[in-house]
């Protein structure tokens, strides 16, 4: 994945991430009624899949488009809980989802499972290529990064060094696999795995690996939280750019810590100016913990589509100092930045 790409994926996310969406929103099951008798239908995920048979005896009762906005709210709650909090989806509710996000996509259970047996032969494709890439073996786009982290891992001399880089290939390949991407690189980038699947398919396949990276970015910030309590921070000097970059993706998809966050920031106020860290890794990460707090940033690296066309950088401490911190940190002006980001914004 290049540099521009990565750094729409993290924004994507941070503003994805700022909604005010409460746990007990995230938990609730939504409820359809049916206005002419009043009897109230829901879609359940807790207790794992149903009979098939039964789910499209319920997007019956429901109609079609009742089906799919519940469909569609229930499974991006369950998105939107395990992205944000630490509260991972299980693997029932994981099973339920891709069951919905099918039934919801096809006309009857011969349907479902035909799409299904495809959906899950990409998926048994992908499992065989997680298996090689974290090995080791060298990987096409988007996966190189993955593979690059895992041979690194083996052949670094220094044990806390090839521990960061074995849990870093394993968090690339969950998060490279997001949907998060697509907006970005477009459908079928897994495209050795991926091609060919239909948007029923591609759904379940989805919904099936959505929560594949929660409790790998939970096991990662607890090992890193402690790594720098013993020995502190990467240092460029002394372990190179890439293990800076490593630890700092993983506080940065610890997002359900904004206290181990803001922890690291302190850690790394002290670093960035001398180039012991990354200038942009700081920023970044200074700008979404002021997001998290409704703070305002100082960098202006996040922002949102505020029209077609526009995007605008959220409220900032100083914009008028805003260039002169950019440039420090390595980032181009900030109206350059706009104007980049605002190709995106397409809707």
């Amino acid at each position: 994945m290049d540099k521009l790409n990565l750094w729409r994926f993290y924004l994507m996310s941070a503003a994805i991430l700022a909604m005010a969406v409460s746990d007990s929103t995230a938990d609730a099951q939504a409820a359809a009624v049916d206005a002419g008798t009043g009897k109230s239908h829901s879609i359940r995920l807790e207790s794992g899949p149903i009979p098939v048979t039964q789910a499209f005896a319920l997007k019956a009762s429901m109609g079609d488009t009742a089906f799919a906005a519940e469909a569609d709210a229930v499974v991006g709650r369950l998105s939107e809980r395990t992205h944000r909090t630490d509260r991972c989806a299980s693997p029932s509710e994981t099973a339920a989802a891709a069951q919905v996000a099918l039934v919801r996509r096809t006309r009857d259970p011969q349907a479902y499972s035909a799409s299904k047996a495809v959906a899950e032969a990409a998926l048994a494709q992908r499992r065989e290529l997680k298996t090689a890439y974290l090995g080791g073996e060298t990987a096409p786009f988007p996966y190189r990064v993955v593979s690059r982290y895992a041979a690194s891992a083996k052949t670094a001399s220094n044990p806390r060094v090839a521990e960061l880089y074995r849990r870093m290939a394993e968090d690339q390949f969950a998060n490279i696999d997001s949907v998060g991407l697509r907006p970005f690189l477009g459908p079928g980038v897994h495209t050795t795995w991926e091609k060919g699947l239909d948007d029923a398919a591609l759904a379940y396949v989805d919904a099936s690996i959505d929560s594949e990276g929660c409790p790998i970015k939970l096991a990662n910030a607890a090992w890193l939280k402690s790594d720098l309590r013993d020995h502190g921070w990467y240092r460029i000097s002394i372990y190179g750019a890439d293990a800076d970059r490593a630890a700092w993706l993983i506080v940065q998809h610890a997002r359900h810590d904004l206290a181990f966050q803001k922890e690291v920031l302190v850690m790394l106020e002290a670093l960035w100016l001398s180039g012991e860290t990354n200038g942009e890794h700081f920023a970044m990460l200074y700008d979404q913990t002021a997001l998290y707090e409704g703070r305002p940033g100082r960098f202006g690296t996040v922002g949102d589509c505020t029209a077609p066309g526009v995007w605008t950088p959220a409220p900032l401490e100083d914009a008028r100092a805003t260039d002169a911190w950019r440039a420090k940190a390595g980032l181009p002006p900030l109206a350059q930045y706009v104007a980049t980001r605002s190709r995106d914004c397409t809707d």
